[in-house]
């Protein structure tokens, strides 16, 4: 499935989900939400900060997480956002300018937010606070992998592969070191606590769940990255450059961690 097959999918979803669910408040939130995405999203276009893919599908995404998710989904993923941003060493910033090396694509933004859209308009649907916790555990994990890459690849750290622990150079795929799993559990426990403060449903167990969840998903990253990312797959329902098969790229391994994190705090939780 494409970036553009999930926008439409994402678009019926949420036009679905409008009509059959929401109420006279929410539909004066969605249609709120939908109109700050999108100034946001034509913001980031005109900046380069997204390409035209890209700004369509944080359309559809910032109108879920605010108009079905309500504000505290919508701090969540702004704080995933600004603090991917700063960590970021695609940006270059100086006293006098700011900007980002390259234009994110509608790829990259369901990459991380896939499976946020798609437990938040579950929650929505059910008022069951078990998929609004997967939700959140998804950006966990998107915000663990972030702050590791970046912060771990900069900080002065011996470099392990994790799948035979063999020291490999910073910024390696599947490579992971101490202050790149500390900077990970960091980012995965501010998402979860911001989610704990906000919500009065939320136990300090779910906290506990959320942040572990993160990290494991983090790992689940760098397994994936160490041993699939490159590697063509035949899958009979997807096409790449070669008909019935897939390249594993970035993205797609960001999309398997970030979705085997939510699903695990989803099986948790339901056991719980």
């Amino acid at each position: 499935m494409t970036h553009r097959h999930i926008n439409i999918f994402f678009l019926f979803c949420l036009i679905f989900v409008f009509i059959i669910f929401g109420d006279a408040y929410d539909h004066i939130r969605i249609g709120i939400a939908l109109g700050l995405a999108v100034v946001f999203s034509v913001t980031a276009f005109l900046l380069n900060w997204l390409t035209y893919d890209g700004s369509v599908s944080a359309g559809i995404f910032g109108t879920i997480a605010y108009g079905f998710g309500d504000w505290q989904v919508a701090i969540i993923v702004l704080f995933f956002f600004i603090s991917a941003s700063l960590v970021s060493k695609d940006i270059a910033a100086t006293k006098d300018t700011f900007s980002i090396k390259f234009r994110r694509d509608g790829r990259q933004v369901w990459a991380n937010g896939f499976w946020l859209s798609l437990w938040t308009l579950i929650w929505f649907m059910t008022d069951n606070t078990i998929f609004l916790i997967a939700a959140v555990a998804s950006i966990a994990t998107a915000t663990a992998d972030t702050w590791a890459t970046e912060l771990g690849s900069r900080l002065k750290s011996k470099t392990y592969l994790i799948s035979n622990f063999s020291e490999v150079s910073a910024g390696t795929n599947g490579g992971i070191s101490i202050k790149g799993s500390i900077a990970a559990l960091v980012g995965a426990s501010v998402i979860s606590l911001l989610f704990w403060l906000m919500v009065n449903e939320v136990s300090l167990l779910i906290f506990i769940i959320i942040a572990a969840a993160g990290l494991l998903g983090c790992f689940v990253d760098s397994f994936l990255g160490a041993n699939l990312q490159g590697r063509s797959l035949k899958l009979p329902f997807l096409t790449n450059n070669q008909p019935g098969s897939v390249t594993v790229n970035n993205n797609i391994v960001n999309w398997l961690s970030t979705g085997s994190a939510s699903i695990l705090v989803l099986l948790t939780t339901l056991i719980i």
